[in-house]
């Protein structure tokens, strides 16, 4: 070594070599599931699985382990002997009984009047020249959009005996009581999820093509006898899942269950199981068992359509498709035009108009008087030393760290399990399907049963935080987000990942340079879909309530019951304003502009 070649190093260049030195140390381990110089390109990524069986799998097994250990969870002596009591008690005692046989009978109704609706606005609008197309095409997507809990509120304000249709002598108290009812709920249930069916059926008739109805027109087959011979028959895949998937909504439905059922007294699986776990001393035992069959019927309802095959493609001739060439409904046009304009008016006019008058005025039972009108409910929402105000920024605020949350993760998870084999890939996009299906009354009763009563995960102190109900939010949009994350890595198709990896790419580089860019739409999709949804979340809102104050949805549902309904109705305008101006604005994007000009 040639003298004075060597250089004394200072402590100050010493700790900074040794922060670089650790910092790189750092950044290999967490990105080594993703690069070339750790795990090779595959799906294994246990940690990821991990992570999605704690977020997601672990508090539905829980609600199983919680049924079949009634008294695993009992805070004076717990104990591990298994007890078939607490589902027993659902035969025998005559309240859980009732809400067993309420839920199993409005399902069945429910999903045949919600499809036989479904079923005609797709026939009517797709298979007729029905005037304002456009707006019976969107008014299904409105409907759908807008949170259960919301349209059952709506419709207490419109039928109650000091309600607006009494009050415009619409309706005489005797006939707006007799809507609280089965057949009242059963109206409303079929309102509100008639779009279910619609998009399902709608979907198997563009993938009709129009060869067979113009084969009917030229052995002059009249349209009658042309949608009852030939597409009726071709539908039934379609309408049979529409059955099975109107059925597990409406039984897992809650929003409706938690207002208009319960001020009717029309006892539902979801809602005993809510009352259930906010009762005292809580029934855990009872509320585990009332989980577990409602996530057998739903499951159940997801595994029938599976097994059916009705969710199977429709290929119906090997060659591209005619486009379907409407009816003409002459005479029969303002026929057409009426009965849809009445179904718009009762499925959404309606309850947006009461929800939007009841928080424009002061008192329900001064009806519309011009001295009944006041801006009070609304500048108590916009004022942020308020509840109310609180509860809206916040719930906004839980969107969005939800939606980063969510989305970030299903990201990296859909894109691991798309490197992995066929049997993995099936077995993820099954879980994800099934997860989908189960109400979210399920999942949070699992995560007060995980963070509340199991050791280990009480010692974080989450329950009663915001932390949980984010974590919570995420659970239940995780599934979506999968979904939509392998839809869109799909298109992309096997061919790109190859040349990236022949290329001498790593997972991480592939993701980061290539999919994440082709997916952008996909993912601000996920990230937009998450956060609304996240915004009137009523499940999780309500069972998972932070001690820092309610989010929006559970507020709103509080207020209502505790005749503060201007209020309730206030947050609701106000957080349905704010998601339409935020659409808005991203549709108005000129990115997008520039996408639809090319």
């Amino acid at each position: 070594m040639v003298q004075g070649s060597v250089r004394t190093v200072t402590e100050p260049e010493a700790r900074i070599a040794r922060a670089s030195a650790r910092g790189r140390s750092i950044r290999d381990v967490a990105l080594r599931p993703f690069t070339s110089h750790g795990r090779r390109w595959g799906g294994n990524a246990p940690l990821l699985w991990l992570v999605a069986f704690i977020l997601v799998g672990l508090p539905m097994l829980l609600v199983l382990v919680q049924a079949i250990f009634p008294k695993l969870f009992d805070p004076t002596s717990p104990s591990l002997r298994p007890s078939l009591d607490a589902l027993a008690r659902m035969i025998t005692s005559p309240r859980l009984l009732r809400g067993i046989v309420n839920t199993i009978i409005l399902g069945m109704v429910g999903a045949v009047v919600s499809t036989l609706l479904g079923a005609a606005w797709a026939l009517i609008v797709h298979l007729s020249d029905v005037r304002l197309r456009r707006v019976w095409t969107a008014l299904p997507w409105i409907v759908f959009a807008t949170p259960s809990y919301l349209k059952g509120l709506a419709w207490v304000l419109l039928m109650s005996q000091g309600g607006y249709l009494v009050y415009l002598g619409v309706l005489s108290p005797m006939q707006a009581s007799a809507f609280f009812g089965p057949p009242g709920l059963l109206l409303v249930m079929a309102l509100s999820l008639f779009p279910v069916p619609y998009f399902i059926i709608r979907a198997r008739l563009e993938g009709i093509g129009g060869e067979y109805i113009d084969a009917a027109r030229m052995a002059s087959a009249g349209p009658m006898r042309t949608v009852v011979k030939i597409i009726v028959p071709m539908l039934m895949p379609a309408i049979g899942l529409s059955l099975l998937t109107t059925f597990a909504e409406v039984i897992g439905d809650f929003g409706l269950a938690n207002t208009i059922a319960r001020s009717m007294n029309f006892g539902l699986l979801t809602y005993n199981i809510y009352a259930a776990t906010s009762s005292f001393p809580v029934d855990f035992a009872g509320a585990g068992a009332q989980a577990l069959l409602l996530a057998v019927l739903v499951s159940g309802s997801v595994s029938a359509a599976a097994m059916s095959g009705t969710q199977r493609e429709a290929r119906f001739l090997s060659g591209r498709n005619r486009h379907l060439r409407p009816y003409r409904l002459g005479g029969w046009q303002p026929l057409a035009v009426g009965l849809l304009m009445l179904v718009a008016v009762l499925s959404a006019a309606l309850p947006l108009l009461a929800v939007t008058l009841r928080a424009l005025t002061t008192s329900l039972g001064d009806g519309l008087a011009l001295a009944n009108f006041s801006l009070d409910a609304i500048r108590a929402v916009l004022d942020l030393s308020n509840v109310a105000g609180q509860a809206l920024v916040s719930s906004f605020l839980y969107g969005f760290a939800a939606a980063f949350v969510t989305v970030a993760f299903a990201v990296l998870f859909a894109f691991r399990v798309s490197l992995a084999s066929s049997r993995v890939r099936t077995i993820a996009v099954a879980l994800a399907m099934v997860t989908v299906a189960v109400p979210g009354i399920i999942p949070a009763f699992g995560y007060i049963l995980l963070y509340d009563r199991v050791p280990g995960f009480t010692e974080l102190n989450l329950y009663g935080t915001r932390t949980l109900l984010v974590l919570g939010y995420s659970a239940a949009a995780l599934p979506y987000c999968l979904i939509f994350m392998w839809s869109a890595l799909d298109r992309l198709g096997p061919s790109i990942g190859e040349a990236s990896r022949l290329a001498g790419a790593s997972p991480f580089q592939y993701l980061r340079r290539i999919v994440a860019p082709l997916a952008g739409r996909a993912i601000a999709a996920a990230f937009g879909v998450t956060m609304v949804r996240t915004v009137f979340e009523l499940p999780m809102s309500q069972l998972l309530m932070p001690q820092a104050g309610p989010a929006l949805p559970a507020l709103i549902v509080d207020d209502f019951t505790q005749d503060r309904d201007a209020v309730a109705c206030a947050m609701a305008l106000v957080a349905l304003l704010a998601v339409a101006l935020i659409w808005g604005l991203v549709l108005a994007l000129p990115g997008r502009a520039r996408v639809r000009r090319r």
